[in-house]
């Protein structure tokens, strides 16, 4: 057997025993997005009834509403953090903890995850920008030819190709910080900046072994577009990069104790 394998084998055993757990810590850390989407939404609608100027509700969209929402994301990231940490230690367990995923946010531990969780989209923002930097090039010279050519196929079709690429490509860079979050749920102890330190111990000349791991799930990812799925694509994705994570952290430790 490969290694992608053995860790899919291991991450479906462990699901067996923890399908009804792995579902609803997918859905309470989707439940505070929804909530901050649910109300967006219906604030939206009360200044659309309240307020008639278009120019005013783009300004209350884009100078309010969407900095507020960002705002309220980031507070509640640590959710992402628990979830991590949930399928993380389950990878040693066996057994998935939900309380695991509300871990951060303790009053000792949730500005921790949120140092860390700043720290990372630093760390990402700058990389991400530039690899997007031809859709968004692409984008605004379409929008100078003019509206006509913005709805045509030929448009969509490469703006959907470059999409593709970009997002590939930001994804295969992320993969550089793989462990940080499961760094972070095994030491809590440790800084932000010893965190990523140890990550790339971790992660040195491994990022190509996690990215055939990914993309050997490229079929259950196509499956996942049918929706009902994920709640099962998901939860098995997470868990086998978890045990991935397990292993990787285990074979540096052991080649340096």
């Amino acid at each position: 057997m490969t290694a992608e394998a053995i860790i899919k084998s291991q991450a479906r055993s462990i699901l067996k025993e923890n399908f009804v757990k792995a579902i609803l810590a997918m859905l309470i850390v989707l439940l505070p997005f929804f909530i901050i989407d649910g109300a967006t939404t219906a604030i939206s609608c009360v200044i659309i009834n309240y307020v008639s100027d278009e120019k005013l509700i783009s300004v209350f969209a884009y100078a309010i509403g969407y900095p507020l929402s960002l705002v309220a994301g980031f507070l509640l990231s640590p959710v992402m953090n628990g979830y991590i940490r949930a399928f993380y230690k389950a990878a040693y367990t066996n057994t998935i903890d939900l309380r695991d995923v509300f871990y951060y946010f303790g009053a000792q531990h949730y500005f921790s995850a949120l140092q860390l969780n700043i720290r990372y989209i630093l760390r990402m923002f700058i990389p991400v920008l530039l690899l997007y930097s031809p859709l968004i090039a692409y984008d605004l010279i379409s929008a100078g030819i003019g509206s006509d050519f913005v709805g045509t196929t030929l448009y969509q079709d490469v703006y959907f190709i470059l999409a593709v690429l970009s997002t590939l490509a930001a994804s295969l860079y992320s993969l550089k910080y793989f462990t940080v979050f499961t760094v972070s749920a095994d030491n809590p102890q440790f800084t932000p900046k010893e965190v990523f330190a140890y990550n790339k111990y971790i992660m040195k000349h491994h990022t190509g072994d996690v990215a055939k791991l990914i993309f050997s799930f490229t079929p259950w990812m196509l499956l996942g577009l049918l929706v009902l799925p994920l709640l099962y694509v998901i939860p098995y994705i997470t868990q086998s990069l978890c045990v991935s994570a397990k292993w990787l952290t285990k074979s540096a430790l052991e080649s340096n104790p």
